[in-house]
């Protein structure tokens, strides 16, 4: 498990329901705000709402979020930069 430094605070945002052109093809935009120190990650993940019901938006909609979370770590896995590895030739 991750260190106390190391987690980031979630919270739930808000959950709106989106209507198209001729009230049909609806769906829900659950925002999450995730923090962590200065990090502040703002996201929105949208559901179609003729695939879950009331009580399933909010778990659905946290399943998606880890879903993004895990393919964007896996995306940038090669982006990260070790504590004490500097970009530059040592000695400058």
């Amino acid at each position: 498990m991750a260190n106390e430094e190391e987690l980031f605070e979630i919270e739930l945002e808000s959950v709106e329901r989106n209507f198209g052109p001729d009230l049909g093809d609806t769906s829900y935009d659950v925002a999450f705000d995730c923090t962590r120190g200065a990090t502040l990650i703002h996201i929105t993940v949208s559901l179609d709402a003729d695939a879950v019901t009331t009580t399933e938006i909010i778990p659905f909609a946290m399943s998606e979020l880890n879903r993004a979370f895990a393919a964007l770590a896996g995306q940038t896995k090669a982006w990260r930069i070790e504590p004490g590895q500097g970009l530059r030739p040592a000695g400058q």
